[in-house]
Parts: C-alpha cells; sequence; structure tokens
C-alpha cells in the first residue's frame, strides 16, 4: 500500500476525456500518441501539484491531494498543458475535470497504490464530472469553501447554483473555475435538471447491482419492451430507476416513471400514463391515439413500474404504444412478465451474500451486496454502526439467512437502533413479526 496518498480531509480530482469512443473511432491510428500524451501531462502536473494518482481507466484519471489549491492549481496547469499541447491528425483533445473534498482513508485493496475507503466523496466527485464538458473545469461546494480565501487574482469561481446529480440524494452547489486564457462558455451541465424527467428523488443510497444494471441497460439498448421480473423485495423499483437515471441524456425528449401500484381499475391504465406525461384530456379523441400521436416521433423512455395486478391492461398499452411509436422503449417491472412479441425478460436476482462458513473477516464481508447494503442501511439508522471482527460474521449469517433480499435485509438493518446485530440474528427464527411495520409509507403489498 502507498503510504503517501492523502488521509482525512482529501481532495479528490477526477479527469476524462470528451468524446473519446467517437475519437477512437474516427482516428484508431493517431489516438494511441494522443493518449500517451495526455497521460504524460495529467501524471507530471498532477504530480508537481504534490497529488497522487491512485487509479487510471482508460482515459479516466483519479487523483488526490492533501490540499484544495494544490487539487485546484494542478487541474488549471494541466488544462493549460492540454491546450497548448500539440495533438496532430487527432485534433485538440477536450478534458473534463471535477474537484471535490471529503473525509477519506487509505487501506490495502485493489489498487497498487492502495484503495480509498470514501464512498460518499468518491462518488460525489465523479457524478460531479459526468455533468461537464470537455475543457470545464467544476468544484463543488465543499473544495470551494477551502480555496476560496486562496485563489489566484486572475481566477475566478462561478456559481452555477444547486443541481441534482445523478445517484446522490443531496444536491450538491457546483462551481465553474473561471481564468482569462481558458474558454469558460459550455453547454448547460448534464444534471438532473437539464433531462426531462419525473424521476422521483431517492432518500438512500443504491448499494451494489453494477452486473445487473450493465445488463439491463444492454436490454434495453437492443430492445423495444425489457421487464424486469422476480419475488416482491427484490428490488426491481429500485434497479428500474436506477437504470433510468443514467441513461437520462439517451433519450432527449424524456424519461418517465409511472407507478402503477396503487391503481385498481384497468381501464384507468390509459389515463395514468397521459396524466403522467401531462397531456390535457380532448373530448372526440381517444387516450390511445392521444398518446400515439404524442409519442410517435419521440424518443422516449417510459417505466411501467408494479404490473403484475394490471398485467393483461398493461400488455396491450405497450404494445398498441411500441407498434406506433418507433422510438419509443418501455422498461417494465413486474412479478410475471407481459407476455408480449419482442419482449425482453431479465429476472432480478436476490443480492450477493457472504458464504458463512468462508467469508468471516471484515474485508471479505464487506465485498458481498448483501452486507454492504446492510451495513449501509444500519448506519442511516445509527450513524455509530460498524462492521467490527465481533460482529461480521453475525452480519454474514443475518444476510444468508434473509437470502440476500433486499427489503427484508433494509428492514432488519433499521432494527439496529434497538437491537445489537445478534439480537436480530437470535430473533430472526421469528422473523416475520420482525421485519414487519418497518415503513409506514409503504404500500399494503410490502
Amino acid at each position: 500500500m502507498n503510504l503517501n496518498l492523502p488521509t482525512g480531509t482529501v481532495t479528490f480530482l477526477f479527469t476524462d476525456i470528451e468524446g473519446s469512443t467517437r475519437l477512437w473511432q474516427q482516428h484508431p491510428e493517431t489516438m494511441p500518441s494522443a493518449l500517451a500524451c495526455h497521460h504524460a501531462i495529467l501524471n507530471e502536473t498532477i504530480a508537481a501539484h504534490s497529488g497522487y494518482v491512485f487509479q487510471i481507466i482508460g482515459d479516466a484519471f483519479c487523483a488526490a491531494f492533501s490540499t484544495a489549491r494544490d487539487g485546484l492549481d494542478a487541474a488549471l496547469a494541466a488544462q493549460r498543458a492540454l491546450r497548448d499541447a500539440t495533438w496532430g491528425e487527432t485534433g485538440a483533445i477536450h478534458v473534463r475535470m471535477a474537484l471535490h473534498s471529503g473525509a477519506a482513508e487509505v487501506r490495502a485493496g485493489e489498487f497498487t497504490s492502495g484503495e480509498y475507503v470514501s464512498g460518499l466523496a468518491l462518488s460525489r466527485v465523479a457524478r460531479l464530472l459526468s455533468a461537464g464538458h470537455g475543457g470545464q473545469t467544476l468544484i463543488s461546494m465543499a473544495t470551494r469553501e477551502l480555496v476560496r480565501d486562496e485563489l489566484h487574482q486572475n481566477m475566478t469561481l462561478r456559481d452555477m447554483g444547486e443541481q441534482r446529480l445523478k445517484d446522490l440524494i443531496r444536491p450538491e452547489h457546483i462551481y465553474q473555475l473561471l481564468v482569462p486564457d481558458l474558454p469558460d462558455e459550455f453547454p448547460p451541465l448534464k444534471t438532473m435538471e437539464t433531462f426531462r424527467n419525473n424521476l422521483p428523488s431517492q432518500l438512500s443510497s443504491f448499494v451494489g447491482r453494477e452486473k445487473e444494471m450493465a445488463e439491463v441497460k444492454r436490454l434495453i439498448t437492443r430492445n423495444r419492451l425489457t421487464t424486469l421480473t422476480g419475488t416482491g423485495g427484490t428490488g426491481k423499483t429500485r434497479l428500474s430507476l436506477q437504470v433510468a437515471t443514467d441513461l437520462l441524456d439517451s433519450f432527449p425528449d424524456g424519461v418517465w416513471f409511472i407507478e402503477f401500484a396503487p391503481l385498481t381499475d384497468a381501464a384507468l391504465v390509459l389515463q395514468t400514463v397521459r396524466t403522467t406525461l401531462g397531456l390535457r384530456e380532448e373530448m372526440g379523441r381517444s387516450k390511445l391515439v392521444m398518446l400515439t400521436d404524442y409519442l410517435q416521433a419521440k424518443r422516449v423512455l417510459l417505466i411501467f413500474d408494479n404490473c403484475e395486478h394490471l398485467v393483461e391492461a398493461l400488455a396491450n398499452c405497450a404494445e398498441a404504444l411500441l407498434q406506433a411509436c418507433p422510438n419509443l422503449r418501455i422498461l417494465a417491472s413486474s412479478r410475471e412478465a407481459l407476455g408480449i412479441s419482442g419482449e425482453k425478460v431479465y429476472r432480478v436476482p436476490s443480492l450477493s451474500i457472504p458464504d458463512i462458513f468462508l467469508e468471516t473477516s471484515v474485508a471479505k464481508v464487506s465485498q458481498c451486496e448483501a452486507a454492504r447494503l446492510f451495513i449501509d442501511r444500519a448506519q442511516t439508522a445509527l450513524p455509530t454502526f460498524a462492521i467490527t471482527n465481533d460482529n461480521a460474521h453475525v452480519i454474514a449469517q443475518v444476510c444468508s439467512r434473509l437470502d440476500g433480499i433486499p427489503l427484508a435485509i433494509e428492514l432488519g438493518a433499521a432494527r439496529v437502533k434497538m437491537l445489537t446485530v445478534e439480537q436480530i440474528a437470535d430473533r430472526l427464527d421469528d422473523r416475520f413479526r420482525l421485519l414487519t411495520n418497518g415503513n409506514r409509507t409503504a404500500l399494503p403489498r410490502q
């Protein structure tokens, strides 16, 4: 492990090349040398400002600094060096950058130079980076507070306002670094406010599911209708919302979440879709005609959530809309498939669980999705909660006995306010009593 990696309050600098996939397709012969030049510039400028590169994935750099001022100076120096570099036939390389400061610690792990244990800080800077454009440097409120009194004379920070970023519960107040010799005008930030959608804000973090998300995105890209199936509590709705959030920029005409769980009358299906899309009722025109006319030329993703009790009506609705609207995609969630032509069904599995006979250490248990979810929700309920050598095996037992079902794990983790993990494990023999009355706002089906 690299013991020189900063700890405590760390400023993270994340960067990547705008449109790198397109550049590789257009300039396959010259991109290797351009990428080598890009890497050399970033490595040199980060090292020159006392920074440490702890991860490189393709053209994306992740660096850490002990002070926010060093991180800001490194970003500025890198942008200037990238501007002045000679790129040949590839053309200018435009790199977006983001800076965020937060608490972090280092442990031996996946990376040769050590692994940061700071999910919140790393997630926030990654999402901040995804909102920017090539040549633009974005700064979080936390970093701005650390550098506001240390800016160079020709340096200013443009207030971009408070923005919702993908997968983050708390909005981020964003600033853009401005200097006279670098571009300062860019398209609107790629935040949740930029894209047309009605996706609900999530009140808890999203844990795991990396493989599932990648597969569902692939299915949506290749198919008009994708249906997530599985038993209750496996997280179908949350997975669909997370996938939809990541695909916002793929559907310029909107991503719309339509909740059917409270609906009991199949005759109201089309009206519910119409209302969600904001269409006013017109005398003499059927709801289906109104919907198909509106959606026919648009690139839209509709999320049909909780379809099982209205499966026939929703199957008819989906089929009619997809036949009339060639650019429409539908992502449905249901305990059973809709059963129409062209539907691709993906069964959502339970979360990965620890092997209670092998994975008993803190490191091993923490790697499993079910345990990560339990720990995250337990810390939400009781901020002082932590996985230790004493309770890691018991956490593994709880997750295993709950079969990795997300809803059950969340309900169990919420009990740490009143019970120890050992007590929760002991009471799982009466699990239905232990796990009830967890969420007063939950629908009866939950």
